[in-house]
């Protein structure tokens, strides 16, 4: 699993999560990093979270975000790890946050325009309201890539902005008509019914993994 654990202090709200190179190495995937980065006195302390905090409290510490390079922009894009329909982790653990080029959550199967982090497809995407991940933010600081700040409960849209809401609608049917044209060319049905059967294992087994958590702390009151 890509997943970052230490990081280096650049300044007060500003971390290194990893250097360009190893980010353009990783070819369009992500690596994943935990959004809180403990204090030496709080990292000994990580294992109790799961037992002395409040259920909210524990999966906002547990919060992860991921990082890419977006060969379009030529620029890193981060953008909180979590689902803006279920709140559940878009990998599931495996830090494969990709298909065909758009950011996939694996709990419903919807798809996320990777420039905006606009929904595309799924349970969220036909609301009037558009809908999208919580943008993070990175740039790149010499030969390193930096989140600029702390950003555990500051939500930021990734939404763009335009003169008006037509033209945001016309850029989220023109991505979606990509999408479409990206998953028509899967021509192995197999493979994508084996990957759904795989998906709903994964929700199923983070879902369980939740109530015992949630259980184990109420026992604990």
């Amino acid at each position: 699993m890509l997943l970052r654990q230490s990081f280096s202090t650049v300044s007060a709200g500003r971390r290194v999560l990893c250097s360009l190179q190893e980010l353009q190495a990783l070819q369009g995937k992500g690596l994943k990093f935990p959004i809180h980065s403990p204090k030496p006195k709080q990292a000994m302390q990580t294992s109790d979270v799961k037992t002395t905090s409040k259920p909210r409290q524990r999966r906002e510490l547990l919060t992860t975000g991921f990082v890419f390079f977006n060969e379009k922009t030529q620029q890193p894009r981060a953008f909180i790890n979590r689902c803006p329909h279920a709140l559940l982790e878009l990998d599931f653990d495996d830090s494969d946050f990709f298909c065909e080029g758009f950011i996939h959550c694996k709990a419903h199967a919807a798809f996320f325009d990777p420039d905006t982090g606009i929904c595309l497809q799924g349970p969220i995407s036909s609301r009037k309201a558009l809908r999208g991940l919580e943008e993070l933010r990175v740039v790149i600081d010499g030969k390193d890539i930096v989140l600029l700040a702390e950003q555990a409960y500051k939500c930021i849209s990734s939404v763009p902005r335009y003169d008006n809401r037509e033209q945001l609608e016309a850029y989220k049917r023109d991505k979606q008509q990509e999408l479409a044209e990206a998953l028509s060319n899967r021509s192995d049905v197999s493979e994508v019914e084996e990957m759904q059967q795989r998906l709903h294992e994964k929700t199923m087994a983070r879902l369980k993994q939740y109530e015992q958590i949630d259980g184990a702390a109420r026992h604990m009151k």
